[in-house]
């Protein structure tokens, strides 16, 4: 019971407050995995927090990719989208994880409702031009920039008690699908719909100082100390893309940003109900103190 009423001005606190919840595609790869994740999300939503889940799906991706035909591409963590590929997104992100995540979250007793974000007008992208990497100057193919972002069939859904399960799949406005970032969807999601916390699950503990050391976990960061990290050399492949996502949420007025682990049973739920958190909270300016309770590396997770 004491753990209880610790937990109780967070509860207050995140209470009919928006959290944006993006899951990489490793941290629902395995039926025990998806399962702990969405008994956490169950959890948060029945506590009183408006929650909308984003997926991810690069393995499961590369998995159908493979079995069409064509071995995946990634540049700097973000996928070369071909037709075939744009193809196996599809297939495995609206076909079978929106579908699988959502019927987990149910099972859990949540009323979740899954959703492909072109599909109801949420996200409108153009295709990308070539762009400078580290490979030199690429034309990723079939991936969008996004030039609209409208919630408001997602606020309907949420003010329905309903926990959205969005797809982050684009539509290129005439009829077509584009590719986005699941990370870079849900900084866009969350910023539109003035979300207090977005929280990227991911398949390692947080951030890290040393990709290779995960004893080397930053608690805690400001986004000019997220940058010094970044010009250190301290991000590979997709924490690149989480790290730009991070920045473009802030940006976007959303107040925290957290990293945890997707493999860990308990850490969404310690890190947004507890004072000493699981996993790395990074904020607009440094925030050493706990997070005032009466007030308010990883893997690519590119689609």
């Amino acid at each position: 019971m004491k753990e209880l009423f610790k937990a109780a001005p967070y509860v207050r606190m995140h209470k009919d407050r928006v959290i944006v919840v993006k899951a990489g595609g490793a941290t629902i790869a395995k039926p025990a995995l998806l399962k702990q994740l969405a008994r956490q999300i169950a959890v948060v939503h029945a506590l009183g927090a408006r929650v909308v889940v984003v997926h991810g799906g690069g393995p499961q991706i590369d998995q159908l990719q493979r079995m069409l035909g064509e071995e995946p591409r990634m540049i700097d963590g973000r996928r070369v989208t071909s037709a075939v590929a744009l193809r196996a997104l599809r297939l495995a992100m609206a076909g079978e994880l929106n579908g699988d995540l959502s019927a987990a979250l149910l099972e859990q007793g949540a009323p979740a409702i899954g959703v492909v974000a072109g599909s109801c007008g949420a996200l409108v992208a153009r295709r990308r031009a070539p762009m400078k990497t580290s490979q030199g100057l690429v034309d990723f193919g079939e991936v969008g920039d996004l030039t609209t972002v409208d919630v408001s069939t997602i606020v309907t859904m949420l003010d329905a008690g309903r926990v959205p399960v969005i797809a982050p799949i684009a539509s290129d406005g005439a009829g077509g699908s584009l590719n986005i970032n699941a990370d870079l969807a849900a900084a866009a999601l969350a910023g539109a719909l003035g979300a207090s916390k977005l929280v990227l699950v991911t398949s390692a503990p947080g951030i890290l100082r040393s990709v290779t050391d995960p004893g080397s976990l930053v608690s805690a960061l400001s986004l000019a100390e997220l940058a010094d990290l970044e010009a250190a050399g301290s991000f590979e492949g997709g924490m690149r893309v989480k790290a730009q996502a991070i920045r473009a949420a802030l940006d976007r007025g959303v107040l925290r940003v957290h990293v945890v682990s997707g493999l860990d049973p308990e850490a969404l739920l310690v890190e947004l109900y507890t004072t000493h958190g699981s996993g790395t909270l990074v904020t607009r300016e440094p925030e050493r103190a706990p997070e005032p309770i009466a007030t308010l590396a990883a893997a690519t997770d590119e689609a």
